[in-house]
């Protein structure tokens, strides 16, 4: 919906958003008929109506005793939108400061190795690859478990921002998984989606997927056990870039069906 892309920008929990929704589809509203509509107790209600009104979404109003409530006007949130806008524009200025005090500190030690565990820190994980440019990446990867671990919706975001930065993959995937690419629109096997996929004999399968891209190996267990390791380190990149080319080697391209 419309609505949830702006709601999005102020960090809002599922049910704020419920209750900003029923303001904007009622012009003027009370408190215990907003939680009647939602489905919660009147008690709950006026700390999700505090957060709207602090956050500037909402308005209170008060006549004869009776407080009513009112979503902003449009042009007022896109106010608040431009707000945060400049905020961001100031804080991407400080950045680059903040990378000459990061890395000028002689003192400071970057760890080799980052352990990440659960669905948003393998999330965080994946995206520590966007930060290279027009670069190729190898990748020995179970693809359906992948999807299952990470979301349909975060994978299909991850690999637009991957073509848009210039990353080409080079990809093996197990061949029982073959049948994701024709599930998602976004595991095509083309120049345009910058991917070139091989298939594994058929007698060989894995759950523990890695990607080397740069100095750096990136490794993702199965949804069963749920984590993810990065290592940085040259001779681990480069050793792990020859097993990768052996793999390459033994595997068969991946033939786009004609239609």
């Amino acid at each position: 919906m419309k609505i949830d892309k702006v709601l999005n920008l102020f960090d809002l929990r599922p049910i704020e958003k419920e209750v900003f929704k029923v303001c904007f589809d009622v012009n003027g509203i009370g408190a215990t008929e907003i939680a009647k509509k939602i489905g919660i107790n009147r008690t709950s209600i006026y700390d999700f109506l505090d957060k709207l009104i602090k956050v500037g979404l909402i308005i209170e109003s008060q006549k004869q005793g009776i407080k009513n409530f009112y979503a902003q006007k449009p042009e007022q949130i896109e106010l608040l939108i431009n707000e945060k806008g400049q905020k961001i524009t100031i804080a991407t200025q400080a950045i680059e400061e903040l990378k000459k005090d990061f890395y000028t500190n002689k003192k400071r030690t970057i760890p080799r190795m980052q352990i990440y565990e659960g669905k948003k820190e393998l999330q965080q994980m994946m995206k520590d690859m966007l930060l290279y440019h027009d670069i190729t990446i190898y990748s020995f990867w179970p693809i359906e478990n992948i999807i299952q671990i990470l979301g349909k919706e975060f994978y299909s975001n991850f690999q637009k921002k991957r073509v848009a930065s210039n990353i080409s993959i080079k990809v093996v995937w197990p061949k029982k998984h073959i049948r994701q690419k024709i599930k998602y629109s976004f595991l095509e096997n083309s120049k345009e989606f910058k991917r070139e996929i091989r298939i594994l004999p058929e007698n060989i399968s894995f759950d523990l997927g890695y990607t080397i891209y740069g100095n750096t190996v990136r490794f993702m267990s199965s949804q069963k056990e749920n984590y993810g390791f990065i290592i940085e380190s040259i001779e681990m990149a480069d050793m792990m870039k020859k097993q990768f080319e052996m793999i390459w080697k033994i595997s068969k391209p991946l033939k786009n069906k004609k239609s």
